[in-house]
């Protein structure tokens, strides 16, 4: 196969590669099915590397032994005797790589000494190779692995250890996915749990009819049973001096998607009396439709704020999410078990003392501000906000603030739920990171710099200057690979890139589209010379010497250059003709740059 065949072969796998991975990263958004996400997985990588069979197991909490396993082209019979064995030192590919917390790398099951207690199950199955890569979470705890096997003796080539350590990567993101959802789906019952129990009565309807209504709403609307509420219409309930202003709070809801402040305003009870209630509207997902939840707040009767915080303290006391009531002035005087947990503060260490997140401070500009005119004008706030452990470490939390009043709306106290987000917010950034940056050098990958492109284009337009789009090939690297192995490779290319980085100005882009290809975009050009200065570093931090374990290496680079808007105005068109002008480069003796023209002129 020619240096062309091989790059063309190459260009298809990265892009059939991209693909799967994108449609494994639009599973991980859409909260699909661990299962499906799995079997995308174990599909994609076999249509990838044809002859493949792929496998996936998940070891038990413990950690000890196999769970499950899945394997769509493998034996039902070998995938059924997986579960339930033991990991080890000498416990196959997989076994092994679990236990060891590394990659293992079988080229011969008949010879190698790992597979002696597997042997016949594994030639039952016709199976003669087998390379596994663990499943490590982001803790460092191993979930599984991720395992693939050949009909015929076989030695991985480089393309299939970025494959599997990368599709090992997804499914661990995955597992802890589906992790996270289940604990998420186990603090909504608790919600739940805690509305049910809650002094305040809460009523949801849906097209204002009633669908929901907790044991609080149940007692102030003097009902025998919630489900004697379900279906009344929400105009029906509510007396006519309140009806028109009742309208008109749904009309604004459904115009502007903010919820409804507090509004004192009459009801009908089931027996026909009418009680004074104070009510809040907010907007909510029910059964998975748009609906209301409504606050009653029977004000009547009204018993002193604090007897209701002391009540409400009592509820959240075993919640996992952290709770602080504070007085008027917001000074702490009460705190849950697991504020402690979170924060690290004790009780008696805050009492008495401002929360952080109300403290002035290092926040943003208009932080509190934007907290106290949510407080003033509808009486809570929420949303995401950093703040700071006992230990000093930051950590991101979900909170929400609100202010509970006298009947004169005079502020007694505010009460503060927040939980730490942290985790998710890091799983968010794994997969940005996934979909956008080459896990290698941590340069852009081909989909960023397809929008960085983009971007340096529409400006450049706007700016009636000219970019260069540099496409790089090193010189010599594949004689690096094949005579001190991948990993050395691998370390020349991570300083490399950096170096090569640092060459570049702010504003432009250095991208890694696989291998020893790189792809620069150079921006704000009056002349497509402005650039070559640029060049000649990149050129020499190519070219410069890389000890990687004792041992000094050296490669050069090619580069071949396409100008915008002078050589194309689409960036397909720029990529491919420097693409072009690159392998003129290489003709014409490496260690160089070459200009893209029509009538290919002499490198430079």
């Amino acid at each position: 196969m020619t240096a062309s065949d091989r790059s063309g072969a190459n260009e298809v796998l990265n892009r059939e590669e991209a693909q799967f991975r994108t449609q494994v990263l639009e599973l991980l958004v859409e909260n699909a099915p661990l299962t499906r996400i799995f079997e995308v997985l174990l599909h994609g990588f076999e249509a990838l590397r044809p002859g493949a069979l792929c496998s996936l197991i998940r070891l038990d909490e413990e950690g000890k032994r196999v769970a499950h396993a899945m394997g769509p082209s493998l034996p039902d019979f070998y995938t059924s005797a997986l579960v339930g064995l033991e990991i080890g030192p000498a416990a196959g590919s997989c076994g092994t790589a679990a236990y060891t917390a590394s990659r293992v790398v079988v080229e011969d099951i008949a010879t190698h000494p790992y597979w002696e207690p597997y042997r016949p199950l594994a030639r039952q199955a016709r199976l003669a190779a087998c390379w596994s890569q663990p499943i490590v979470s982001s803790s460092g705890k191993v979930l599984g692995t991720f395992a693939i096997y050949y009909h015929e003796p076989r030695a991985p080539e480089e393309v299939d250890l970025v494959l599997i350590q990368q599709y090992a990567a997804l499914a661990c993101i995955a597992i802890e996915r589906d992790t996270e959802g289940r604990q998420l789906r186990e603090s909504e019952a608790r919600y739940r749990t805690l509305v049910e129990f809650l002094p305040m009565g809460i009523i949801v309807h849906q097209h204002t009819h009633v669908v929901y209504a907790n044991p609080a709403a149940v007692q102030i609307l003097r009902a025998p049973s919630a489900q004697a509420l379900m279906g009344l219409p929400i105009m029906e309930m509510t007396h006519p001096d309140f009806r028109e202003i009742t309208r008109q709070r749904i009309k604004d809801r459904e115009k502007t998607g903010l919820n409804s402040p507090a509004l004192d305003m009459k009801l009908f009870r089931v027996d026909g009396s009418v009680v004074d209630v104070q009510m809040t509207g907010t907007l909510i997902q029910y059964g998975g439709a748009p609906a209301v939840l409504a606050s009653l707040t029977d004000i009547t009767e009204r018993k002193r704020s604090r007897d209701k915080l002391q009540l409400a303290a009592n509820v959240f006391s075993h919640a996992r999410e952290g709770i602080v009531i504070t007085d008027a002035d917001t000074r702490i005087v009460e705190v849950n078990r697991t504020f402690t947990t979170i924060t690290g503060y004790e009780r008696e260490e805050v009492m008495g003392t401002q929360p952080y997140v109300l403290r002035p401070g290092p926040h943003s500009d208009g932080y509190l501000e934007t907290i106290w005119k949510g407080l003033k004008g509808e009486g809570h706030w929420s949303g995401e906000i950093w703040s700071v452990r006992k230990n000093g470490d930051a950590y991101v939390e979900m909170l929400t603030i609100s202010a509970v009043t006298d009947a004169q709306g005079k502020v007694l106290n505010y009460v503060m739920l927040f939980t730490d987000i942290t985790a998710m917010k890091t799983y968010q950034k794994q997969l940005e990171n996934l979909a956008h940056f080459d896990t290698l050098t941590h340069l852009p990958n081909r989909l960023l710099l397809a929008d960085r492109l983009h971007q340096a284009m529409s400006q450049s337009q706007r700016r009636k200057q000219a970019l260069a789009v540099v496409f790089l090939d090193l010189d010599g690297f594949k004689l690096v690979n094949d005579t001190h192995g991948h990993d050395v490779g691998d370390e020349l290319l991570v300083v490399l890139s950096q170096r090569m980085k640092g060459a570049l100005r702010d504003g432009d882009t250095l991208a890694r589209l696989g291998g020893d290809e790189f792809v620069a975009v150079l921006v704000d050009l009056d002349h497509s010379d402005d650039s070559e200065p640029v060049l000649d570093r990149l050129l020499q931090a190519a070219s410069e010497p890389v000890t990687v374990d004792g041992t000094q290496l050296q490669v050069s680079a090619s580069m071949g250059i396409a100008v915008y808007p002078r050589d194309g105005t689409h960036p397909d068109l720029l990529l491919r003709r420097a693409d072009q002008s690159m392998y003129r480069a290489k003709m014409a003796g490496r260690n160089r740059f070459h200009f893209f023209d029509e009538s290919q002129e002499k490198p430079h």
